[in-house]
């Protein structure tokens, strides 16, 4: 005759079992929507609508005239009698300025220096079908644009920036605020589209011949689509 099983027996038996199944099952993964979303505080820097507006306005009252008449002198002086579009906006879709964001803290990382600021420079296009010495289309000769580069800050004073690749790695190449060379650097183009500078300002000939660096990579941003307003808008 078999012996019973007692009631405490049954019990662990059942608890063994249990643990088992719970551990052979996967773990759920924790669900981030129940997590308490971080908040971004407003900038500092942001502006009321009405002041907008009015800048906006000010703007319309105080230069666009002005670059009106001055546009279409010029289509008189060619005789066109197409009034000329004066532009009032630049925009760039929003996956291009994360991309362009992502990709110059990429760049100054690797050339061991920290972005100090990002400066939007005001532009023209000119009145010619290329940019000089180049290749590159200019899709809207004489309307105005912007441009934005970066800047890194040497412990004095920001400077606009490129990247080249030196022999130890990628260098970052200081301009001028007018994206001049900076005097001193020795900058220049030579055979073979190489470019040569020297990181240490080079004053006087017996300064340490210029590193070779090659490979140089701009990072200002520009080619955005700058618009008049609709008519009716």
């Amino acid at each position: 005759m078999k012996r019973p099983t007692t009631l405490s027996t049954k019990i662990a038996l059942l608890c063994a079992l249990t643990a088992i199944i719970s551990c052979n099952q996967p773990q759920k993964a924790s669900n981030p929507k129940n997590e308490d979303p971080i908040i971004v505080e407003a900038p500092t820097q942001l502006i009321a609508i009405p002041e907008a507006q009015s800048m906006y306005n000010s703007y319309s009252k105080r230069r666009v005239p002005l670059i009106q008449h001055y546009e279409d002198s010029i289509n008189t002086i060619h005789k066109d009698d197409k009034e000329f579009d004066v532009s009032r906006f630049v925009y760039y879709d929003y996956k291009t300025i994360k991309q362009y964001l992502a990709f110059i803290e990429q760049e100054a990382e690797d050339a061991d220096v920290e972005i100090s600021t990002l400066r939007f420079y005001f532009s023209n296009y000119p009145d010619e079908v290329v940019f000089e010495n180049t290749k590159d289309s200019i899709k809207h000769p004489r309307q105005n644009s912007i441009m934005l580069s970066p800047t890194y800050n040497d412990g004095k004073r920001d400077y606009l920036f490129y990247v080249a690749q030196g022999a130890k790695g990628k260098q970052a190449i200081p301009l001028t605020n007018d994206f001049e060379d900076i005097k001193g650097y020795s900058t220049r183009m030579q055979e073979r589209n190489k470019v040569y500078a020297t990181i240490a300002p080079s004053f006087n000939s017996t300064a340490a011949a210029p590193l070779n660096l090659q490979e140089s990579q701009s990072l200002t941003l520009n080619r955005g689509s700058g618009v008049p307003p609709p008519k009716n808008q």
